[in-house]
């Protein structure tokens, strides 16, 4: 009879904190800042036309879904992945296809000229540049912030200062 030894063999190394063996007992996103379950998920992109075609896809698909069709059914007429359709209402990517847009809408009889219209393909929606800062005191702020010269601490503070300021 051979003896098997079914003691735990030491590492030589601890694990490391990006290893599975270490995370595998931590809880993930304890507190407050994970969440919760009742907060709505923020979108992804910060695009504002990203985030209107997202509701906009988000739109055809529940009406799609009260005439009965399926997210299979929706991928069989459209041609568009399921992966691609749920990455559009998440608002998870900035540049649709427009192939994939154009056979999404036709798929679904909903009306091309509105996803044009939302993601600025017509030429309707030209995107504003931001105003220059024009006032002199905020450019002499902005001078010291990118100023490598500047201490780490003054620029600290000032950030500080500015915060304090933008509260009130």
């Amino acid at each position: 009879m051979a003896l098997v030894d079914i003691r735990p063999m030491p590492l030589s190394q601890p694990p490391s904190a990006d290893s599975r063996l270490w995370q595998s007992s931590r809880v993930r996103h304890a507190g407050a800042e994970g969440g919760t379950y009742r907060d709505d998920v923020p979108p992804r992109s910060q695009d504002q036309r990203v985030v209107m075609f997202g509701a906009f896809v988000k739109r055809a698909l529940t009406e799609a879904r009260e005439r009965g069709l399926s997210i299979e059914m929706v991928e069989e007429r459209t041609g568009v992945g399921r992966a691609t359709i749920y990455r559009w209402t998440r608002a998870e990517n900035p540049n649709p296809q427009r192939e994939k847009v154009l056979a999404f809408c036709e798929g679904l009889g909903v009306p091309v000229t509105t996803a044009s219209q939302i993601l600025g393909w017509d030429g309707s929606r030209q995107p504003t540049a931001p105003e220059p800062i024009v006032d002199p005191d905020i450019r002499a702020i902005m001078r010291k912030l990118n100023d490598p010269n500047v201490s780490a601490a003054e620029k600290t503070t000032i950030r500080a200062t500015l915060r304090h300021l933008a509260r009130e």
